[in-house]
């Protein structure tokens, strides 16, 4: 099967953002006292996001965790005083920059004469961020939550990156099992998950932990 097009996501997959959105939880729960172990921070907060397939209305394409949520994924108890506070943080970081090997991909990708679509969980900074880190350039279409309404893992928004570009076989590259192999899977994109800190090493899936290794995935599937 020759694969015409390929479905990449931005944050933690080509955009490295400083602190990562669950280190951010991780130094808010430390503060309050909760030592816990990164892996685990990471499983927990990605199990609650995956359940969510539409942005919060006051958080342009993105939602919002409730801590509750994730105490409860972590075995503890949701003391509500705490759990109101850690509501009202701030998660997301605004420093940014590419991996060492995101702009080899995107190359080789084009030179493989594939189609590339960027599909991401977003709010309306993903078009200052594909900007200032010079990628851009390299998408045939950008797909947001910002924009569709919608975020992954909803089917729609993998279906609605294949339509954008006329995509037949296609595959996804994304760095949560929850929200990126889940949801293409679910709409019938073929999916590797990007697991560059071995926060997944329980799991036996199409799995890779750099983006050197999505190239070798991919040039497999068009070799059989």
């Amino acid at each position: 099967m020759t694969i015409d097009t390929v479905l990449v996501d931005m944050g933690e997959t080509l955009v490295s953002f400083n602190p990562k959105y669950h280190q951010n939880v991780a130094i808010l729960l430390n503060n309050f006292g909760y030592k816990i172990d990164e892996k685990k921070v990471f499983r927990a907060v990605y199990k609650v996001l995956g359940n969510h397939h539409y942005p919060h209305p006051e958080i342009w394409g993105l939602s919002q965790p409730d801590f509750r949520d994730i105490f409860l994924e972590l075995g503890l108890y949701p003391e509500p005083r705490i759990v109101e506070k850690l509501n009202s943080s701030q998660l997301l970081s605004s420093k940014w920059g590419l991996f060492e090997d995101s702009l080899y991909f995107l190359e080789e990708v084009r030179k493989r004469g594939k189609k590339l679509v960027l599909v991401t969980n977003s709010t309306d900074s993903v078009f200052r961020i594909v900007k200032e880190t010079g990628i851009e350039k390299y998408f045939d279409s950008i797909v947001t939550s910002y924009e569709l309404g919608i975020m992954k893992p909803h089917p729609k928004i993998f279906s609605y990156a294949m339509s954008s570009v006329g995509g037949r076989n296609g595959v996804h590259i994304g760095d949560i099992y929850e929200i990126d192999y889940i949801g293409a899977k679910r709409s019938f994109v073929t999916p590797i998950l990007l697991d560059r800190d071995d926060f997944y090493d329980d799991l036996k899936c199409k799995k890779v932990k750099d983006l050197r290794g999505a190239l070798k995935v991919i040039d497999k599937m068009d070799e059989s």
